[in-house]
């Protein structure tokens, strides 16, 4: 049996700082990432979607291993199937996994038998949430922004918010604008050999994905997703607020980050 721990990463946890992931170095455990069939049957998707986290998965799963990580990145029947197989082929007696965000995969954990430590994927956790609404005879919304905002100190002076206006919503809420403005461009990644593997895997499925081929559009890397944020902010940011809520049919992300 290996005494090595196996530290399993699912689909929407890549963050080499995840809490299993963190501090950890190649000589602290392995690492396993599962495809699974199941899921990408479980539905016709988009194939920008379903080329989006699959390749996502096998960049970081490319960046672990080139820090040393010893990675299992293994398609499988199922999520459970894949694990069930690396614990086989690698003799682990320990398998750590953090908390799902969704509540079918926190009930699929726990059925597993994995040691599961806390998600630090929410800002808010849901045990501090139950915390909060315990005892409330209504939930708002605006009582829980406060209160988040407050206590995470994001811009705020001192107990007050900065610039005295919790929110501005009212000012947020333009139709979508008729002036034929042109809106901030997105720049677009180069599909590298990762994601034309994908592809081809998606193509050969037995009901390939749907839809118009990636693009570029979408960052599949934590590099390539700060260098779009920091093109947000520079450029999309203050023409996003006045027209979060509108949509235009000839474009179809207006100033929107597109993270």
């Amino acid at each position: 049996m290996s005494e090595l721990p196996t530290v399993w990463v699912l689909g929407d946890q890549l963050n080499r700082n995840i809490a299993p992931l963190r501090g950890r170095s190649p000589s602290d455990c392995r690492v396993l990432l599962v495809e699974s069939a199941a899921k990408l049957a479980s539905k016709r998707w988009h194939v920008q979607r379903a080329h989006l986290v699959l390749s996502a998965m096998r960049h970081f799963a490319a960046e672990l291993t080139a820090e040393g990580f010893e990675v299992d990145l293994r398609r499988a029947p199922s999520l459970v199937a894949g694990l069930r197989e690396h614990c086989d082929e690698h003799g682990v007696e320990r398998v750590i996994a953090m908390e799902p965000m969704s509540w079918d995969g926190r009930n699929l954990l726990q059925r597993v038998g994995v040691d599961v430590v806390a998600t630090d994927q929410f800002c808010c956790h849901p045990d501090e949430f139950a915390d909060w609404a315990g005892g409330r005879q209504s939930l708002r919304m605006e009582d829980f922004y406060r209160w988040q905002r407050s206590r995470l100190s994001v811009l705020m002076d001192g107990d007050e918010p900065i610039g005295g206006q919790w929110n501005f919503d009212h000012d947020n809420r333009e139709p979508p604008p008729t002036d034929g403005r042109s809106w901030p461009a997105l720049t677009r990644f180069d599909l590298d050999e990762i994601d034309a593997a994908v592809l081809d895997d998606l193509a050969a499925l037995a009901a390939p994905p749907w839809g118009a081929p990636p693009d570029g559009s979408w960052p599949v890397t934590r590099a390539q997703a700060v260098a779009r944020l920091d093109e947000f902010i520079a450029d999309g940011l203050a023409p996003f607020g006045p027209h979060e809520d509108a949509m235009l049919r000839a474009e179809w992300k207006l100033a929107h980050s597109a993270l």
